[in-house]
C-alpha cells in the first residue's frame, strides 16, 4: 500500500490549534508569522485526520512521537503503518504505506533563485547536467524536481541530505502536482509501487 494524500491549507474550516496536543500548540506558537502558524496547525489536522481514517480514532486521539531522528511516528504502531508529512505554501502531502518506511516532500517553485548555484552545492552531477541542459523556461521545474526527491528520499531513510546507511536504499518517484509545485516519493523497497491519490478536507474527511 501506499496513498498520497492531499490537502489545501489555506482552506477555511480546519480546525483551531487551541485543540492539537500541548506540545504540537507550542510548536505552532514558535511559527512567527500568522500565516505559517495557521498553515502548520491545518498541516497537523491533516495529518492527524488522515490517520485516524486508518486507525478508526478520532483525529485529536491519534498518539504522535518523534523517534530519535526527527521522524514523527504513532505512540502505538498499528498494523505496520508508517506516514510522512511534507508542506509548503499552503500545500500539504501526506504519504501513508504499510511495513515500509516512506518520505515524502513538496516544494514550491520559485522561478527567482540562483538555480545554477544551488545545484552546484546540493545536487549530483548527474543531476546538475540535466538543469544545464534544460531550457531557461524549465529550469525551475527541473531543479525543484531533483530537490523533491532528495529530499523525500532522506525523509523516508531517516538520514536528511546525508548519504543512505549501508544496506539500506528506496526508490523514489516524482508525483504528479499541480502547476507551480514539485513533489516527490520514497519507499524503502526496490520500486514504488502503484499509489493512490487521495484528498482530506478541511472537515477532516476525505473529499471524493
Amino acid at each position: 500500500m501506499l496513498d498520497i494524500w492531499e490537502a489545501n491549507l489555506d482552506a477555511t474550516g480546519w480546525p483551531p490549534q487551541e485543540e492539537l496536543p500541548e506540545e504540537e500548540r507550542a510548536r505552532t506558537e514558535r511559527q512567527l508569522r500568522p500565516l505559517s502558524q495557521r498553515r502548520w496547525t491545518a498541516a497537523r489536522w491533516a495529518l492527524r485526520g488522515i490517520l485516524a481514517g486508518y486507525l478508526g480514532s478520532e483525529p485529536a486521539a491519534v498518539e504522535l512521537r518523534v523517534d530519535d531522528g526527527g521522524k514523527p511516528r504513532l505512540a502505538d504502531p498499528v498494523a505496520g503503518l508508517r506516514f510522512n508529512l511534507s508542506h509548503s505554501h499552503g500545500l500539504g502531502l501526506v504519504a501513508v504505506a504499510s511495513e515500509r518506511e516512506v518520505g515524502v516532500d513538496v516544494e514550491w517553485i520559485d522561478p527567482e533563485r540562483d538555480f545554477e548555484a544551488l545545484a552546484r552545492r546540493m545536487l549530483d552531477p548527474g543531476e546538475i547536467e540535466a538543469l544545464r541542459s534544460a531550457s531557461a523556461d524549465s529550469q525551475p521545474e527541473v531543479f525543484y524536481a531533483a530537490w523533491a526527491r532528495r529530499e523525500a528520499l532522506g525523509k523516508c531513510l531517516g538520514v536528511g541530505l546525508a548519504s543512505a546507511p549501508a544496506g539500506r536504499s528506496a526508490a523514489v518517484a516524482d508525483l504528479e502536482m499541480r502547476p507551480g509545485f514539485a513533489g516527490a516519493v520514497a519507499i524503502e523497497a526496490a520500486t514504488v509501487p502503484p499509489l493512490r491519490r487521495l484528498t482530506i478536507g478541511s472537515d477532516l474527511s476525505p473529499v471524493s
